[in-house]
């Protein structure tokens, strides 16, 4: 059988894996149905949330040319080895089909099977770096937030697992380490500040992300379940677990998995975004320090002065004041034919009002 490597090993000895009993959930009507209607709608989701994104803003230059620090390489090393250790696994039991489920493709977002770049680091040979090795650029940044809307995979790993078909050795020890590290590693990259991400108030690059994942059940997962009819993330029959059983668990699940997505996504952030909450921080020490220093350019009011910086802008001021007139006053052989003019008249009632300056505000 030319596909036997990726499903030749799947049996029906684990329930609701394949057979009889998954085929028979529900029609293939109604899953092609739900298939073209969901898709449809996901796309228009995607579609409206495009059209309402605001621009990716990159880090600061130096942290985009920053070295990788041992802890990324050491994450970047052991998600690349368990998902080699994992990949062998499925071809060692020809159920290489199950490689499709969302959490591999994630690893596979997060980092490929190896590292191999060349001289000039724009360029990658045969297999790239994403997200925990590649520079930030707004294609990354883009990927990076709309894996962060698909954190609900493992979360439901650790909620619901599932091991019973893991009989290999430290099969199933590769299962909560993979699934872990899905986790730890946005996490990571968070705290790191490698990527931005979106505010806390938006949820457009939210919405694509959950739209997106649900998409790619509806229109790869379930077409591939229909025609070979194994049951890939539940696309053919619901879960023993699952507590919304019936023909209607899908649409369920979407309902379900739309609200969980933006929440984990969002409280990841809020909990581990330490970059915004020192912006925050900062952006208030500014507007503080801002009431406290004179803009440049614009000339102090009395009320804003010290006590000695009102004093001495008094003096100076009177000072001048006293020069100005000293030029413009009449000497005594002229003092008969001299005409008091108003400009000196003006002049006499600024020096008096510096005399006595007041703080009114203009």
């Amino acid at each position: 059988m030319a596909w036997d490597w990726a499903v030749g090993g799947i049996t029906d000895e684990i329930p609701r894996t394949t057979g009889a009993e998954c085929i028979n959930y529900m029609t293939d009507r109604r899953r092609w149905a739900e298939t073209v209607i969901l898709s449809a709608l996901f796309i228009l989701i995607m579609h409206r949330s495009w059209l309402r994104l605001s621009p990716i803003k990159l880090p600061p230059p130096r942290e985009i040319k920053r070295p990788h620090s041992p802890t990324r390489l050491f994450l970047l090393i052991s998600m690349s080895v368990i998902f080699g250790i994992e990949m062998g696994f499925k071809l060692s039991g020809r159920s290489m089909i199950f490689a499709l489920n969302p959490c591999h493709v994630q690893t596979c977002l997060q980092v490929n099977l190896s590292i191999i770049i060349s001289k000039n680091p724009h360029n990658c040979r045969s297999t790239q770096i994403y997200l925990l090795a590649a520079r930030p650029t707004k294609m990354t940044t883009a990927l990076f937030r709309i894996q962060l809307s698909n954190l609900n995979g493992p979360f439901l790993a650790f909620l619901f697992p599932e091991v019973e078909g893991r009989t290999y050795p430290f099969e199933q020890s590769t299962y909560w380490i993979q699934h872990a590290l899905l986790y730890i590693i946005p996490i990571y990259i968070i705290r790191s500040g490698a990527y931005t991400v979106e505010d806390l108030s938006e949820f457009y690059w939210s919405n694509i992300g959950t739209a997106f994942m649900l998409f790619y059940h509806f229109a790869l997962l379930s077409p591939l379940s229909i025609f070979t009819g194994i049951n890939l993330d539940h696309m053919l029959c619901a879960a023993l677990s699952d507590p919304f059983q019936g023909p209607n668990y899908r649409l369920f699940a979407c309902c379900h998995q739309t609200l969980l997505c933006p929440l984990l996504s969002k409280g990841t952030v809020l909990l581990f975004n330490r970059r915004s909450r020192k912006n925050s921080s900062a952006d208030s020490i500014f507007e503080t320090s801002s009431l406290k220093e004179p803009v440049a350019g614009v000339k102090q009011q009395y009320h804003q002065l010290s006590a000695t910086e009102y004093s001495t802008q008094e003096v100076a001021t009177g000072t001048l004041l006293r020069q100005r007139y000293s030029i413009h006053k009449p000497t005594a052989a002229t003092a008969s034919a001299a005409v008091v003019h108003p400009h000196d008249v003006d002049e006499l009632s600024m020096a008096s009002e510096y005399t006595m300056p007041t703080t009114k505000i203009d």
